[in-house]
This record gives C-alpha cells, sequence and structure tokens, in this order.
C-alpha cells in the first residue's frame, strides 16, 4: 500500500529522529538551546550555503520561488487577519493566530523529507524557499509579534544577526560569479552541513517535550486548519497560477503543508504577544501533519 510505503520510507526516519530528540531531553534533561544555537548559527547556514553555491537551479526560477513564497505570505495573511477580525479576537490573540498560521517549519521537518522523497535536486528547491521564508520571519514576523509592544528595534538589530541569510547571499554569489572555493573552506563546510538535518530534528523534539498544555483551544485549531490544509490548497492553486514544473511544486508543496514553526514560540514570548496560543499551535499542528505529508507524499510519489 503506497500510504504505507510512504510512511514507513520517508516519514517514519525523520519522526523517529524527532522522537529520540523528545527522549534525550526529557530523560536526561539536555537543554536544546545549545543544539539550536549550533542548528541556527553553524549548520544551517553551511547547509544553506552549500545549496545556493553549488546548485545547478537557475537564477529565474529562484527568483520565482521567491514570488511564491511572498505570495503565499500575503494571501494566508488576508485570509488569517480576515478569521480573526470574525472571530472578534484581541489584539495580541489576533497577533499570535497570525504568527501561527503565516509562518511554518519549512526548516527542520521538511527538508529532511524532501530530500528522501525528491533527492537533491528537490532539496534544492526547498532551500531556496526555507531561506526566504526565514528572512520573511525575521521582518514580517518581528513586525506582528511586536505590534503595540516595546523592544522591536532591539530584535530588529539582533535579527540582522541571523547568518542564514548571509550566507544565502554569499551561495548566490559564489555560484553567479563561478568562483571555485578551496578544499580548506567546502570540506569543513560539508561537515557542517551534514549534520543539520539530524540538529534539526533533535532541536524539533526537544521543543516539543518541554511544551506544557493547550491554550485557547478554539484559536489553536483555527490556527491548525488554516496553516496545514488551507495553505495547502492556497499553495496548490499559487503553484499551478504560477506554471511550476512538477519537481518544484511538489518540494514547495511538502513545505507549504508544514506545521506553525518553534521561531514562533520564541517571538510571541520576546513580545508578550499569547505565547500560550503559539505553543499550542506548534504541538498541535506537529501532530496532525504527520498523516497530512503521508497522504500528501503518497499522492505525489505514486
Amino acid at each position: 500500500m503506497i500510504v504505507l510505503d510512504v510512511f514507513t520510507g520517508i516519514i517514519l526516519p525523520v519522526v523517529l529522529v524527532v522522537l529520540l530528540g523528545m527522549a534525550l531531553s526529557h530523560f536526561k534533561k539536555i537543554p536544546v538551546g545549545p543544539m539550536s544555537q549550533a542548528a541556527l548559527y553553524l549548520f544551517s547556514p553551511a547547509l544553506v550555503f552549500r545549496g545556493m553555491a553549488t546548485t545547478d537551479l537557475p537564477f529565474e526560477s529562484m527568483g520565482k520561488i521567491v514570488v511564491y513564497t511572498i505570495l503565499l505570505t500575503a494571501i494566508m495573511f488576508i485570509i488569517a487577519h480576515s478569521t480573526g477580525l470574525v472571530m472578534r479576537l484581541e489584539r495580541g490573540v489576533q497577533s499570535a493566530l497570525l504568527m501561527a498560521v503565516l509562518f511554518m517549519n519549512a526548516g527542520n521537518l521538511p527538508l529532511p523529507i524532501i530530500q528522501l522523497a525528491f533527492g537533491e535536486a528537490g532539496l534544492e528547491r526547498g532551500l531556496v524557499f526555507f531561506t526566504t521564508q526565514a528572512l520573511v520571519t525575521a521582518t514580517l514576523g518581528v513586525f506582528i509579534a511586536a505590534r503595540g509592544t516595546q523592544g522591536a528595534k532591539a530584535s530588529l538589530v539582533a535579527v540582522a544577526g541571523q547568518p542564514i541569510v548571509y550566507a544565502a547571499i554569499a551561495g548566490i554569489a559564489v555560484n553567479l560569479l563561478e568562483i571555485s572555493l578551496p578544499n580548506m573552506i567546502m570540506r569543513p563546510t560539508e561537515l557542517l552541513a551534514n549534520a543539520a538535518f539530524p540538529a534539526m530534528l533533535l532541536v524539533l523534539g526537544g521543543n516539543l517535550i518541554a511544551q506544557r498544555g493547550i491554550e485557547e483551544l478554539r484559536t489553536v485549531a483555527v490556527a491548525t486548519v488554516l496553516r496545514l490544509w488551507v495553505g495547502l490548497a492556497v499553495a496548490f492553486g499559487l503553484l499551478e497560477l504560477l506554471a511550476f514544473d512538477e519537481l518544484t511544486r511538489n518540494a514547495l508543496l511538502v513545505q507549504s503543508a508544514t506545521p506553525t514553526a518553534v521561531i514562533v514560540i520564541v517571538l510571541t514570548t520576546e513580545f508578550k504577544s499569547r505565547p500560550g496560543i503559539a505553543t499550542g499551535a506548534v504541538v498541535v499542528s506537529t501532530i496532525a501533519s504527520i498523516p497530512t505529508l503521508t497522504f500528501l507524499l503518497a499522492i505525489l510519489t505514486r
């Protein structure tokens, strides 16, 4: 049965590493922070730099993925904002809902799945989406979380120090200028990049086990529906409208059907924008994403 094959061959290996991260955090009481910082400041930038520096993906195709990411964010913003108005949510709850819907886990969950399902070519496309989404989260996400609170300027300064976008720019420059980097640079980059996926999944597991309870269940349920299934429907329509090739469409569909990103908890906590809702959205949407991604991949890989 294709659904079972997809689950055991693609989804289960990723889920098992996440579960190991949960077990490690629970039984050994190992803090997630140091591993998360290593993934953020070393492994992920190395992965993005390597991907952008060595990709054969045309610059025009990369630009098209960037346009898709921005359009998807804009449409989902309108949908989520309108939903918040209809539900008559107060400002802090509405900000939490917006962030839970707009900012998906585009990296540590889907990238290993995309590599397993679609190979290195699919991963190249996923890295462009991941990098663009990281930039959108670091700018629009901070703005939404900081609405009506203090400290936005300091947070934007911190955002400017995030290395993923700089790694992408450097990688693209190396690619376009056809610069041949020496082994003393590329070999350490390869080692760090190869550590990115296991580190990302362990961090995801550690973050999930650290969450306790679900606040505002109705809002969390709405956020999950919008993030996973409405987002997937909007993504499919956009990808068809922009006429992407099949491989790019499949990779981007998988990323667009992923749960709320853990970074949303960090931002809502920093700006006191109802972090309990963000936490609930991360937990519930992550659990709901497993069958969603399994059936989606079964359709895409049949």
